[in-house]
């Protein structure tokens, strides 16, 4: 029997409620929900099981230490007393990333070097030589947590962000996250079998992740680097185990449609579909949207058009157009659409469901539009609250 843990993933406001689904469904225990923040149980298995297969988490962290300090010593001190050794050797290297919301500290680079200095100090107390700090690409990552007196020390599981899938070959000027693309497709209940349709696809990431997801294609069949793989308790026969339990038994007969104005966009969202392994899925093809004709009876739309850095949120045409466009020839649809509150006002339909959500740094609405042939085609938003 593999001994349980307890494990913290992290995920982008808004998607807290996906990611524990998500956990549940790969089989983690003790799910509770917490902010940008899953917390869980599981053996270690569960733990390579999570890297591998969760599409909207960004990292996976092993609380190794716990406590209060009340002073900056408190944490250098208390970090010379623990037996990094046991984790990794002299000739690994490491990081620190801090998060830290406390008067203790002027500012999280503070806390790191504290953390940093406690870590080499003991090395070379026991050793007489000391690990080298990697900042760019470290065999073992470590991440400090501190808020008011409250400490929390973990090791990071994943290195870089799980959202770096390893498909993304290229983009253009305003990519979407894979984890936020990933998110808001299981926040739309699509059902992984009725053909979806992005317009305005971009670099092709809600099409592939789409494809991914319906194909039960995993991000770690992609992605191989985790930082798991530098620990000295890694089991490579474990991990092997599991990704074979989690290969995908063949393929989905699903059509997903991605469509662009622009060829430069087509031909990245093309070579990232490919990368991804995903292409025979995806029917990709350059079109306006102000042309563009459903495929099928009862489409399903998931898209994110310009808005934010790519358009003034007072240029109202745009999604004026895009109201429109749906309200005459996209009857029976089921449509789903993230920009700014501004911007989705001036299309002109009413949602029936509303969810916040961040896009970066940007304040962001998705919106469940559902176009009716009749009365209910044509009903004027009205100002809900977020």
């Amino acid at each position: 029997m593999l001994k349980k843990q307890k494990y913290t993933a992290t995920t982008l406001a808004g998607l807290e409620e996906v990611l524990a689904q998500e956990l549940i469904e790969i089989g983690a225990d003790e799910v509770q929900i917490g902010r940008r923040s899953v917390y869980f149980s599981g053996d270690l298995k569960l733990l390579y099981k999570a890297n591998y297969c969760l599409r909207s988490a960004l990292r996976i962290l092993l609380p190794i230490d716990s406590y209060k300090i009340h002073s900056a010593d408190d944490l250098y001190q208390r970090g010379k007393n623990f037996k990094w050794e046991d984790l990794f050797g002299c000739d690994q290297t490491f990081a620190i990333q801090s998060t830290v919301f406390t008067d203790l500290f002027n500012n999280s680079m503070y806390a790191s070097l504290k953390l940093k200095d406690a870590i080499v100090d003991r090395f070379r107390y026991k050793f007489g030589e000391r690990p080298s700090v990697n900042s760019k690409n470290p065999d073992i990552l470590i991440n400090l947590h501190i808020s008011n007196e409250y400490c929390t020390i973990s090791l990071d599981s994943s290195g870089e962000s799980l959202h770096k899938r390893g498909y993304r070959l290229d983009q253009n000027e305003a990519p979407m996250s894979e984890v936020l693309a990933a998110g808001l497709i299981r926040l739309s209940d699509w059902d992984r079998k009725s053909d979806l349709i992005d317009p305005m696809c971009g670099s092709g990431t809600i099409a592939i992740e789409a494809a991914m997801l319906a194909n039960g294609i995993y991000p770690g069949s992609i992605r191989k680097d985790f930082c798991f793989r530098n620990w000295r308790n890694f089991n490579p026969e474990m991990f092997a185990q599991m990704e074979e339990e989690v290969q995908p038994n063949g393929i989905q007969p699903v059509r997903i449609s991605a469509s662009d104005i622009s060829r430069r966009n087509i031909d990245i969202a093309y070579k990232n579909a490919e990368a991804a392994g995903v292409l025979k899925l995806i029917d990709f093809k350059i079109s306006d949207f102000r042309v563009l004709e459903p495929v099928s009876e009862k489409p399903f739309l998931l898209f994110n058009p310009p808005y934010g850095e790519r358009l003034t949120p007072d240029d109202t045409n745009f999604y004026s157009m895009i109201g429109e466009r749906l309200k005459h020839h996209y009857t029976n649809a089921t449509v789903w659409i993230i920009s700014t509150p501004q911007c989705l006002k001036s299309i002109g339909l009413r949602p029936s469901r509303k969810i916040s959500i961040l896009n970066g740094s940007l304040e962001c609405s998705f919106r469940k539009y559902e176009l009716y042939s009749g009365s209910k085609k044509v009903a004027p938003e009205k100002d809900v609250a977020e």
